[in-house]
């Protein structure tokens, strides 16, 4: 079994950071332009990708912990490798900030989507970062990780 991991210091409080991966509008701001996302356990997400063709990943939210956890399971997604696994955003309240321990568990294989969607969990971690500290992140469609597959 592989997992995504990935750890990173955010210049923001947890409740400012668990408003972003909760909300509609917070997953607009550093994921993905066109999200709806019902933020409660149980909750649905549907979150819209433009890259070389219009795609989407649908998720459950399956744990809520305010202001220090999120979980979600994919239930279907662009990428069916992706289907099943595990989300988490852990956010550990430091001394300034947080530090955001990431991961996403149960591929079956760290095959060739595994490294894509690596790759793109850590440009929108990024993302996340950028919106916390400056205000604005870098959300889809405003980025196009279908070049990598060219």
């Amino acid at each position: 079994m592989a997992d995504i991991r990935h750890l990173l210091a955010i210049d923001a409080s947890a409740a400012r950071a668990y408003q972003a991966l909760t909300t509609a509008g917070g997953i607009r701001s550093w994921w993905t332009d066109t999200a709806d996302l019902d933020g409660q356990v149980g909750g649905i997400g549907i979150f819209r990708f433009h890259y070389a063709q219009p795609v989407q990943t649908v998720i459950q939210v399956t744990a809520l912990q305010e202001p220090v956890l999120v979980v979600w399971k994919v239930l279907d997604s662009f990428r069916p490798e992706q289907n099943g696994s595990v989300i988490r955003f852990e956010l550990r309240p430091q001394e300034k900030g947080i530090l955001l321990d990431f991961s996403q568990t149960g591929y079956a294989t760290a095959d060739d989507t595994y490294a894509l969607m690596n790759t793109g969990w850590a440009y929108y971690l990024v993302s996340l970062k950028q919106y916390l500290e400056k205000g604005k992140g870098w959300s889809s469609p405003h980025v196009d990780f279908a070049i990598l597959l060219r």
